[in-house]
């Protein structure tokens, strides 16, 4: 169903609260509230895959470790499972003297008689009594007035104040009771008013001192109002309920709207005192208020936050391990790419910043001021969570993509962009998989090395090397710059190697790297397009160096008539396809070179062990003499068959003129040029008819193959498919494979059509032919005739000794 055009006339907005004289927005947070983590209860009913025990008390552990004094553990009633953990901790001394323990129980007495069985012998208990408030649950689910909902809650709280009693001379345990408003934001505030102060009297132990003091926990349990409107709400409750000194007020946001951080702010601004939620945001639908945000945009103000997150990427690691859930890359503080930057203008600013922070900082310590931290997009130094600039702290089976691009980083002085952390963190963790061990700073270097082909000399042999040997390698080469008509052109001139075999490369493009590409493809049958590319300097102030990165993927197009692909030409349906992108690395003192070098690294890894195909001889001279004197436009598909003349051409010390000449001579077949003549193989005429009432056509022709004469008399979809169909009696069943018909640009009257004729001989390798004429039928069927002559001597010698 698509959205309403008109939402209004199905949801209802919030409606306002007539708070005209509100003090919260003249307001700042001095100190930090009261946390209490909610992780083991409301976070862990949350996930798909609930917390195992000893999950739990690893959480458990890590949360007292950052200074929580209050921990929800359990709903004990809901489960066995629950109920033992509670009793697990208790009976193993698990909880510290300083730690009160939260257990949550619902207004119903059966569960609240399970729940402190659950609880019996703690040393600091809270128990947290909830019921739902708000009109739709009066309403609809329990169907009661607000009177009867105040004696629900009146009556459960009698009754948890006698099981205190109870275990208090029992145990010597002490107690604090957390009334909860379950729907505390979609309920009448003034109703809030009524029922907690019942509650409050029916508890009947409140004082001022703070251990003494009933708490209230005000949910916005689906968030469905600005956060100002949950300001208003809690402000109006601290003002309206008498004894304020005799209660705390507890919030407990959710993150329905985006915005539970704010509305915990805000609600601390209105009189607040304590905050319930989870580390990272975990939680119900789109999750709790995040603890580690609010503490930590605390501790920017200058405001102690009251927990201890020094090594946030160990609180990090135990989180997503007990939850299984990651942690967003762009998470407030913890991500792993909040302190990167990767736009130059950034990186620029923090790098001068640095400097600037440092000088001032000098001065500061020789005057005795306190050195204030104030760099450009950086609110916190990196360093008080434990981190780095890349925010990684080492590599192992469990660690991520940081670690291993900063042991990058680290020892080959490469600052990773994050596609590549991506690409060489799964090379990594094959090898650790592999190896069932953590690899070592000089196994990643070297690792990296013989992945990328980089030629560190300092690197050694990576395991993958023999996996992945380098194809192609770059010998000395050059790119210079020309200016035409107002635009830079770059031009490629070098040598490469590829399978032990040295070529020369030149080509042309708007930069290094598109020059460099362009003449690859001239000479081999190799094309590839650029993706994506990065530069960053080396992180070694020594060297000077440019790390380039480049994703390159490789295309090749599609034939038509076969199916099979085509490294480098034109199909006749022309649709290209693209391998899937891989990264390359190069290093170099020049820009342009570093991203050359980038691309060979690229090409070798996805080339891996496949053998490289060189066109040798100057094919690009040659094919513009073919398209200049010859007026031959020879297409891509061709490529092939003019390499192998362009390598015999290279061996017997031919010109690229004399090797377009015997392009010509191997390959044409013309009608009033002497210069394309194939000896002894020609159309001498022929005759189409169509078939009445039928879509075929019936082709007679008399044709010379290498000095044989013979009449083909054929039917077929087309002339072309009957003079093979004709042929296939007496050389094997003939078929085309790819066919191009081109106009002749130049060409001399009589002339003005080449076709391009590749043709296949069952067991035969195929062959190509080239007709020229002025009509497009006859210099295909010309083509064709070539194509066959050339495709096998053998066949050749059998249509002789059928003749005889």
């Amino acid at each position: 169903m698509p959205m309403l055009i008109d939402p209004s006339s199905k949801y209802t907005p919030y409606t306002p609260l007539d708070l005209h004289d509100r003090q919260w927005p003249r307001r700042r947070i001095e100190k930090h509230p009261i946390w209490l983590s909610t992780d083991l209860r409301d976070g862990n009913q949350a996930l798909a895959r609930p917390m195992t025990s000893e999950q739990k008390r690893v959480l458990f552990r890590h949360l007292v470790q950052c200074g929580f004094k209050e921990i929800e553990v359990a709903y004990p009633s809901s489960s066995d499972t629950e109920f033992e953990f509670v009793r697990s901790l208790i009976e193993s001394g698990e909880i510290p003297d300083d730690v009160w323990i939260q257990v949550m129980t619902p207004a119903r007495a059966e569960l609240i008689q399970r729940t402190f069985e659950a609880i019996a012998g703690a040393p600091k208990v809270i128990i947290s009594l909830f019921n739902a408030t708000a009109p739709c649950f009066r309403e609809v689910v329990f169907g009661k007035t607000k009177e009867e909902i105040i004696e629900l809650a009146t009556t459960h709280t009698v009754l948890v104040r006698t099981l205190v009693d109870e275990h208090r001379a029992r145990h010597g345990s002490r107690f604090r009771l957390v009334y909860g408003v379950e729907a505390f934001s979609q309920t009448e505030p003034e109703y809030v008013v009524q029922i907690c102060t019942a509650v409050k009297d029916a508890w009947g132990l409140a004082g001022t001192p703070w251990d003494e003091r009933v708490m209230f926990n005000l949910p916005s349990t689906v968030e469905i109002s600005p956060p100002n409107h949950y300001a208003d709400q809690i402000e109006y409750f601290c003002r309206h309920m008498e004894h304020r000194d005799e209660i705390v007020v507890s919030l407990h946001t959710h993150n329905d709207r985006g915005t539970a951080v704010a509305a915990t702010e805000l609600g601390i601004m209105a009189g607040a005192d304590r905050v319930e939620g989870c580390l990272f945001g975990n939680g119900e639908r789109c999750g709790n208020v995040d603890l580690v945000t609010l503490a930590l945009n605390l501790y920017t103000q200058g405001i102690p936050c009251g927990l201890d997150f020094s090594n946030i990427q160990a609180t990090i690691d135990i989180v997503t391990q007990c939850t299984s859930l990651p942690i967003h890359p762009r998470h407030p503080y913890a991500g792993e790419l909040v302190f990167t930057a990767f736009s130059g203008s950034h990186q620029d600013a923090i790098k001068k910043g640095f400097e600037a922070q440092a000088a001032k900082h000098a001065r500061c310590a020789a005057d005795g001021r306190p050195q204030k931290w104030e760099m450009p997009y950086l609110p916190l130094d990196p360093a008080d969570l434990g981190r780095t600039y890349e925010a990684v702290i080492r590599v192992n089976s469990q660690s991520g993509k940081g670690g291993i691009a900063y042991i990058v980083r680290t020892h080959l002085h490469i600052d990773l962009p994050r596609p590549v952390q991506q690409e060489f963190y799964r090379v990594v963790q094959r090898q650790v998989d592999r190896t069932a061990r953590e690899m070592t700073a000089e196994e990643i270097k070297a690792t990296f090395a013989a992945y990328y082909h980089i030629p560190l000399s300092r690197a050694g042999a990576g395991e993958d090397e023999d996996d992945n040997p380098a194809r192609v390698a770059l010998g000395k080469f050059a790119l210079v710059q020309t200016m035409r008509d107002g635009h830079t052109s770059t031009t490629f001139q070098g040598r490469m190697t590829a399978d032990g075999h040295s070529f020369t490369l030149q080509g042309e493009g708007p930069g290094a790297l598109s020059a460099f590409l362009c003449a690859v493809e001239s000479r081999t049958h190799l094309r590839f397009s650029a993706v994506e590319t990065h530069e960053r300097a080396s992180l070694d102030p020594a060297s000077g160096d440019i790390v380039a990165f480049v994703l390159l993927a490789e295309t090749y197009a599609r034939s038509g008539g076969s199916g099979a692909p085509q490294a480098n030409g034109s199909a006749i349906n022309g649709d290209e396809h693209a391998h899937a992108p891989t990264w390359g690395v190069g290093i170099d003192a020049d820009p342009g070179r570093a991203i050359v070098r980038a691309a060979v690294s690229a090409m070798n890894k996805r080339l891996g062990g496949r053998p490289v195909s060189v066109v040798t001889g100057d094919t690009k001279e040659v094919l513009r003499i073919l398209n200049d004197d010859y007026s031959l436009p020879v297409p891509q598909a061709m490529h092939d068959a003019l390499g192998e003349l362009c390598t015999a051409g290279d061996a017997d010390g031919l010109s690229p003129a004399q090797i377009a000449a015997r392009f010509v001579e191997r390959f044409c077949q013309a009608h009033g040029d002497s210069r394309m003549t194939t000896v002894g193989t020609g159309l001498e005429c022929f005759s189409i008819e169509r078939i009445p009432r039928s879509p075929q056509v019936r082709l007679a022709a008399t044709v010379t193959l290498r000095g044989v004469e013979r009449r083909v008399t054929e039917r077929g979809e087309d002339a072309l498919r009957c003079l093979l169909a004709g042929l296939s009696a007496v050389v094997g069943i003939a078929r085309a494979r790819d066919m191009h018909v081109r106009p002749r640009l130049g060409a001399a009257q009589g002339s003005q059509h080449a076709a391009f004729v590749q043709v296949e001989i069952s067991g035969k390798e195929p062959a190509w032919g080239v007709g020229l004429d002025d009509d497009m039928t006859t210099a295909t069927l010309q083509a064709a005739l070539v194509a066959v002559a050339s495709c096998s001597r053998s066949c050749m010698d059998s249509i002789a000794s059928r003749s005889d």
